[in-house]
This record gives C-alpha cells, structure tokens and sequence, in this order.
C-alpha cells in the first residue's frame, strides 16, 4: 500500500466500523489503528525522503546546471529520515538521534552554513 492509499484505507475502516457497530466500533478501530502504528515505529523508525523536492532516498540530488551531477541532499543528509512519530514515540536511541538532528538542522539554519 502506497502512502497515497493509506489515509483512504483509514477512512474505510472507520466508516465501516461506524456502520456496523456504530460509536464503539468507531472507538475500537481507532484504537486499533493507533496501537498498529505505534507498533510500526518501533519496527520502522525511518522512511525515504520523497515529497517536493525529494531525493527519493538515495540521499543525491541532481545539479541544476550540469544535470549529470549529483550532490549531497541538504534536507535528508543522507537519503532517510527519522519519521516524525519514531522522534517522539519510538526507542530511546531513535529519540535521542532525532533531536540531534533537529538541532543541528536549526544551528545550520541559523548560522546558513547548509552547504
């Protein structure tokens, strides 16, 4: 399942529950959801960087000008990110990295040191 599908698969199961089992199923399947996604940070703390202006996970980025070229991601740093979820809610290690790179993403900023 893509990340596309995922927010349609949610909203499924939800009406689905309403329907049948009315406001306890609504409760039970959000509960059910949330206890599943807490699960896949644990077992998935990082994702690809994709979106706009995304490297697709290699962690290079083509150059503008010789298109043949390739550079480090600033945004990722590497090509996977810490998902938001896993900094907050995941192991102790994945938390401590996560702020690390917050903060050093904000000294960058700060300083506009990025390359």
């Amino acid at each position: 399942m893509s990340r596309t599908q995922f927010p349609w698969a949610i909203a499924i199961i939800e009406i689905l529950a309403i329907g049948a089992f009315h406001v306890v199923g609504f409760v039970v399947a959000t509960i059910g959801i949330g206890v599943f996604y807490v699960i896949s940070l644990r077992l998935h703390p990082r994702m690809r960087h994709i979106g706009f202006r995304g490297c697709g996970g290699t962690g290079e980025v083509r150059g503008s000008v010789f298109t043949w070229t390739f550079r480090k991601c600033p945004r990722c740093q590497g090509g996977r990110q810490i998902r938001w979820g896993a900094g907050h809610f995941g192991a102790g290690p994945v938390q401590d990295e996560y702020k690390r790179n917050v903060a050093t993403r904000q000294a960058v900023k700060q300083n506009g040191t990025s390359r």
